[in-house]
């Protein structure tokens, strides 16, 4: 389950080595493999709200990868968590109108900085699929976040005192597991929760968190508590 993080560093490290010219361009000329003819739309809610579909508004300089490979470097990326899709153009001094939507498949995936992005087909019965960011990738399970944002209706004034409510996108996280099995198994929001996900080595992981100290409603020490699960 280590092999997206390591494929990625090692492709990236292959490619800035043994590439001379390759700033802001697209490698593979057909380009419609990853990339799809849709522009991007813009909300047009016709009226004033608060928030952003955008996890981040401005577009980031990243990679994108199938199967290891670097299809696009140095290009423009941006997710937009309300729609759950990548925006991708050329290069960050490209036109914002010029981007287009990435093509949404499990071999395709994205690196921003040291932040990398997976996409897993859709579960429609467990309401699970779509672009994770990977926390962690272990031997036997891994931790990815979902970030999404909900677009949330205002309300009018009940009275003259009272100001209006803007409609606004409203952010949420939530945090799977991501099994040797390819399985996505949402963490609980409780500590307890989380400790019954382990259900197989419970007693351990108890005992571990003790030990430790550990604040496992803090990702970072959830990943030291997955780092453990994967010694045992």
């Amino acid at each position: 389950m280590k092999r997206t993080v390591f494929v990625i560093t090692l492709a990236i490290t292959t490619f800035i080595s043994s590439t001379i010219n390759a700033q802001g361009v697209f490698n593979d000329p057909e380009t419609d493999t990853y990339i799809s003819q849709r522009s991007i739309t813009q909300p047009d809610h016709g009226y004033k709200y608060t928030g952003s579909p955008y996890a981040d508004k401005a577009f980031q300089e990243g990679f994108v990868f199938r199967d290891g490979v670097i299809l696009a470097s140095n290009v423009g990326l941006r997710y937009n968590a309300a729609r759950d899709e990548f925006e991708i153009k050329k290069s960050l001094n490209t036109s914002n109108y010029a981007a287009k939507v990435l093509r949404q498949s499990e071999d395709i995936y994205v690196k921003i900085m040291n932040n990398t992005f997976v996409y897993l087909d859709k579960n429609e019965e467990k309401e699970t699929g779509g672009y994770y960011e990977v926390l962690y990738e272990g031997e036997r399970l891994s931790l990815y976040k979902k970030v999404s944002k909900d677009f949330i209706e205002g309300k009018k004034s009940i009275n003259s005192i009272a100001a209006d409510i803007l409609p606004m996108y409203k952010e949420k996280e939530e945090l799977f597991l991501f099994t040797e099995n390819k399985e996505l198994v949402e963490l609980p929001g409780s500590r307890n929760g989380k400790i019954n996900s382990f259900s197989n080595k419970k007693k351990e992981i108890k005992q571990h968190i003790r030990d430790k100290k550990l604040n496992i409603n803090k990702d970072y020490d959830l990943i030291k508590l997955l780092r453990y699960y994967d010694s045992l």
